[in-house]
């Protein structure tokens, strides 16, 4: 009829092409679908299973060359995490990909989170990006008398996003790593 909307008539159209199909059809390409979807999911589940292998060898692999190189623990906890976490994005959306999902809209929507939180913390990774500069080359160590920023002290403890001194008298001194590997150490 007339009266229907687009989604209405379509459904009625399909109900009569299913209604006028002989059952042995009908069943054939019901049992073709499920089989067809059947492959793509032991595919995903293939690829997932290879895939999270995978990850596992490179995280064991990662930790050997940082226990070789003595690399400082919070750094190789870092990269580990890092590493880690973005194959396992990877992984996923390949494995969504193999099902049959459009996986371009999800790709375009981490990367719009990523830089959302790029962006908000933007001071913090200012820090973290100095700390891994500070722990990698070493301008200094705890122990050390150090001047910047305009304190002067001895060096406390040196972490991934700040380094705390002790001054002459006893006053404990946080400095954000960012600026420290920015300016200028005496």
């Amino acid at each position: 009829p007339d009266s229907l909307n687009p989604v209405q008539s379509e459904i009625v159209s399909v109900a009569e092409k299913i209604a006028n199909t002989p059952t042995n059809e009908l069943f054939g390409e019901l049992l073709s679908n499920v089989i067809s979807f059947g492959l793509k999911v032991l595919i995903a589940l293939l690829i997932y299973l290879v895939g999270g292998w995978l990850i596992k060898r490179i995280k064991k692999i990662l930790t050997r060359v940082f226990t070789r190189r003595n690399t400082d623990a919070a750094i190789a906890s870092f990269v580990q995490s890092i590493v880690s976490i973005a194959l396992t994005i990877i992984l996923i959306i390949v494995t969504v990909g193999a099902l049959g999902v459009d996986t371009t809209s999800f790709a375009a929507l981490l990367a719009g989170g990523g830089m959302a939180i790029g962006m908000a913390l933007n001071g913090t990774v200012q820090n973290f990006a100095g700390g891994i500069m500070i722990l990698v080359f070493r301008p200094f160590k705890a122990g050390d008398f150090i001047e910047a920023q305009g304190f002067s002290g001895t060096v406390k403890e040196v972490t991934i996003v700040s380094t705390t001194l002790v001054t002459v008298d006893n006053r404990n001194i946080i400095i954000p790593n960012g600026a420290l590997s920015n300016g200028t150490i005496n």
